[in-house]
This record gives structure tokens, sequence and C-alpha cells, in this order.
């Protein structure tokens, strides 16, 4: 079987492209890339999008079959649809694989700013003079968003098993964590729209549970000010009211003496 080598499909387009007297930031200008998706795909460390095959083809003035092979072939060589199939095929599989590693990446990232934000809100909340007894469930709900999100940012994998797309299966267990939906079949057709409603629910509500309740906090803090205020400010009224009284009765009660 044919498989596509990252190495040998980068080193044979760099020999390409250096023949073409073409550079790296030449090529990336034609294909509507940067320099650096060049570059990559150069030093074998991800491939094109399959989409792009036939541009960097036309490009250089080779075929498909030979770009994706890795070499160019002899005249009176041919190569029969199987192998040309399975070139497709794998190219696919890899193009696949690189933006599954890449999305897997921005997941990452995107919980470990969460962590430091929810760190910095803990700051805030403490600096602001409340403690951590006060904070509560809060707390410890926004640790608890973290733990699973880091289970489906970092652990859950990307891709099922072929059985779940040949089957009804309603539940998904990797490790210590299960996901079970009634009414839900799983599979790798909504298997990365559930990861992705999953991933964004966790992290949104480890981030703004605090926050809510910080605001929560003030609000309250204020509505209690500001009904004490009115509290002094209405006992004060009627007391300077009833001294008034009182003064107006005593001296009408001296003028009639």
């Amino acid at each position: 079987m044919y498989q596509i080598n990252n190495e040998k499909f980068g080193h044979f387009l760099a020999e390409v492209r250096k023949e073409k007297q073409m550079t790296q930031k030449d090529l990336a200008d034609k294909l509507f890339v940067s320099d650096k998706t060049v570059s990559k795909w150069e030093r074998g460390n991800s491939m094109p999008n399959v989409t792009l095959l036939i541009p960097i083809a036309d490009v250089l003035g080779i075929t498909v079959t030979e770009l994706l092979q890795g070499e160019k072939l002899k005249e009176n060589k041919t190569l029969n649809s199987d192998v040309v199939e399975t070139l497709v095929v794998n190219s696919l599989d890899l193009s696949l694989r690189d933006t599954i590693r890449q999305r897997k990446k921005n997941w990452i990232f995107a919980f470990l700013i969460s962590i430091g934000v929810v760190v910095i809100e803990a700051i805030l909340l403490t600096v602001s003079g409340i403690s951590i007894e006060q904070m509560g469930d809060s707390l410890y709900i926004s640790l608890l968003m973290l733990l699973f999100a880091s289970w489906l940012c970092i652990f859950a994998k990307e891709l099922l098993p072929t059985y779940y797309d040949t089957n009804k299966v309603n539940f998904v267990s990797q490790g210590i964590f299960r996901i079970h939906m009634a009414g839900l079949s799983f599979n790798n057709a909504n298997w990365g729209y559930v990861l992705t409603v999953f991933r964004v629910f966790t992290l949104g509500t480890a981030i703004c549970y605090s926050i809510s309740y910080y605001l929560l906090y003030q609000f309250f803090s204020w509505w209690y000010f500001i009904m004490e205020y009115c509290k002094i400010s209405s006992y004060n009224y009627f007391a300077d009211r009833n001294v008034s009284n009182n003064l107006y009765r005593w001296k009408k009660i001296r003028i009639m003496i």
C-alpha cells in the first residue's frame, strides 16, 4: 500500500520549487497562503489542505500524483487507478489529522487562558474584601467546570471509533468520563459539534460564574446601602418633623398662657 511520507513530500516540494527558481514567498503568494505555511510543508511538519493539491501541482508544473508520491514519474510509467485513489485518500487523512491537531491545540490554549482568568477573578474577589468562605459554591463550581473542561479540551478524542458510525450508540466512554445522552446517537458526524458545545459551556461557566457572583455581591451590597440610607433619611425626616411640630405646639401653649 502506498503511504504518503511527510518528509519526502516536503523535500520534493522544496526541490521542484527551487528548480522553478521560486522562493517560499513566491509560491505562497501564488497559493494565497503565508510563507510560514510553505515552510511547514517543506519541513514535513504539516500537509497542505486537499483543496490546494491541484493549485500546487499547476504552479510547479507537475501532476498531483507526482506531488503526493514525492517523486517525478518516468514518461513511460503510469499508475493504476487503485494507487492513485490510495494516494488521494491518504492525503485527505493527513490533511484531516493536521486540522484536528491544530483544533486540539486551540482548545488547549483556550483552557489555559480560562484557568488564568479564573485565578485572576479569585484574586480580584479577595482584594475586594470577599473571603474564600464567602465565595463558597461559586469557586467550587468554577473548579468543577475546569475539571470537566480539562478532559474535554486535552484528553477527549476528536474522532470516535468506526463502530459509532455503523451502530446507534448513545454514550461515549473515555477513561473515567462518560457522556450519555438519551435520544442522541453519537457518531463522527456530530461528535465534533458535541465536543464544541460542552467545551464552550464548561469554559464559559468556569469564567462567568465567579464574575457573576461578584457582580451580584456588589449589586446587593449597594442595594443594602441604598435601603439603609433611605431608611435613615426617612427616620431623620420624620424625627425633624416631629421636633418641629412639638416646638410649634410648645410656642402655641406659651402664647395661650
